[in-house]
């Protein structure tokens, strides 16, 4: 539940106005913070220039809102929907709002070489560079290797390539034994 103080939340637009809403959302009085990540992408329309930046998540933005700003963000033109569960707006943490903008900015590429720890499947963590601390699955096994962080609330994964010396996998805790294992 949203409280006084500013939190970001996932807000639904109409097909193709992710833009007119956070130009809406910046317009608005008073204005209301917002954030469209964009990545580059081919576009099958554009044949001159077919790279273009387009949302990174088709027909949804970020928004930083308090309880006050509820109605005035569900009501701006274009706006689906906040996302939310139960009747409850559910926020997203600050850290994947983060990991959101390191992926949008870098838009990197990097290998890795597996070993029998770091196979398809594992969960493991990056240990160097900008993506250090953050935590996914490995979703592939080749000399390029991919590692991908989930973004649990709206069940979409983003996939940056990383160096094998930069990836640790996650030390799992069995329940049933209480230790510890690889």
């Amino acid at each position: 539940m949203l409280t006084s103080k500013p939190a970001w939340v996932a807000v639904m637009t109409r097909p193709n106005a992710e833009t007119l809403v956070a130009e809406r959302f910046r317009g608005a009085d008073p204005p209301i913070e917002c954030y469209l990540p964009l990545i580059l992408g081919k576009d099958k329309r554009f044949k001159r220039n077919p790279t273009q930046e387009k949302p990174m998540f088709p027909n949804y933005l970020f928004a930083r809102i308090n309880n006050k700003q509820i109605y005035q963000t569900r009501t701006v033109k274009g706006v689906a929907c906040i996302v939310s569960s139960q009747h409850s707006i559910i926020q997203v943490p600050e850290r994947e709002i983060e990991a959101v903008r390191l992926f949008e900015t870098t838009q990197r590429k990097i290998h890795f070489h597996e070993t029998a720890q770091l196979i398809r499947g594992a969960k493991a963590t990056i240990l160097e560079g900008e993506f250090a601390g953050m935590e996914g699955t490995l979703v592939k096994q080749c000399k390029d290797g991919n590692f991908c962080v989930n973004i649990e609330v709206m069940n979409i994964s983003i996939v940056v390539h990383v160096k094998r010396n930069e990836l640790r996998p996650v030390e799992e805790k069995s329940e049933a034994e209480g230790e510890t294992t690889q």
